[in-house]
């Protein structure tokens, strides 16, 4: 009997130690609308359980700030542009302390940050594997991803837009593979005992976009081929012939916003 009182006992502490593990609230640091955590990598979805992660990435606050400025996303809307996601004063509130979390985040744990901006919350994860580092985005100032480009007349949505040594990751579905188009991957920048054995070819692996390309000298023509063909026009006009066809715009509007399209690119 004492023998069976003593094993309950044990089993008793054990299952107590296991449940404050897993009920251990999150550690956060708040700091002026910027609110940065680590979340194990359990909670982040099944893509990222899958990976081999390898933390903590050795990188300066100047690479990560290359690494901010050069993520860029478009608004799925009519008149939707391209911007970067980070604006400069952006920069000055999180490369600080964004470069230490990425320095010294344990293996088995991702970066979850949110960003109060005028327009809304900026929210995402990051992480890293042995070849890349992962920027995946819930929302954008405010804007959440439903992975559609078109949500419903008057909401807009959007989709990264890969840069220079950028890309979609993808994950593996029935049909194929299907790129995530709020998650973008990006190259780790090697060690900076790398970077000296090797200086020129590091010049141009390890810097990331940091200038805008040279702009081209405006066109003699009025028209310009690659604005004809250019796909974003095909997309826009396609909507625009949706709602007319669903009666959400009259004939007139339909007419009026076809011609400002084409004045725009032809």
């Amino acid at each position: 009997m004492k023998h069976h009182s003593t094993l309950i006992l044990i089993i008793t502490l054990v299952f107590g130690l296991l449940s404050g593990c897993t009920s251990t609230p999150e550690k956060k640091l708040e700091a002026k609308g910027f609110t940065l955590s680590y979340r194990d990598k359990l909670a982040a979805g099944s893509p990222v359980n899958k990976m081999q992660l390898s933390h903590p990435v050795k990188l300066s606050e100047a690479d990560v700030r290359r690494y901010l400025k050069s993520l860029v996303f478009e608004e799925l809307s009519l008149f939707g542009k391209k911007k970067t996601v980070f604006l400069p004063q952006d920069l000055d509130r999180i490369g600080r302390l964004l470069t230490k979390a990425i320095q010294r985040v344990p293996n088995h744990k991702i970066i979850h940050y949110e960003l109060e901006t005028p327009r809304g919350t900026t929210k995402g994860d990051i992480f890293a594997d042995s070849k890349h580092i992962h920027w995946r985005f819930d929302s954008i100032k405010g804007m959440g991803f439903s992975g559609r480009s078109y949500t419903s007349f008057g909401n807009t949505n959007w989709r990264m837009v890969p840069q220079s040594g950028q890309e979609y990751h993808a994950v593996n579905k029935l049909l194929g593979t299907q790129a995530q188009e709020n998650w973008i991957i990006t190259e780790r920048v090697p060690s900076r005992s790398a970077r000296q054995k090797n200086p020129r070819s590091s010049k141009n692996k390890t810097e990331m976009p940091s200038r805008e390309p040279a702009k081209k000298p405006p066109a003699s023509e009025d028209a310009s081929p690659a604005k004809v063909t250019d796909p974003a026009l095909e997309e826009k006009l396609q909507f625009l012939k949706d709602l007319h066809e669903k009666n959400l715009i009259d004939e007139k509007e339909y007419d009026q916003k076809r011609k400002e399209l084409l004045d725009t690119y032809l």
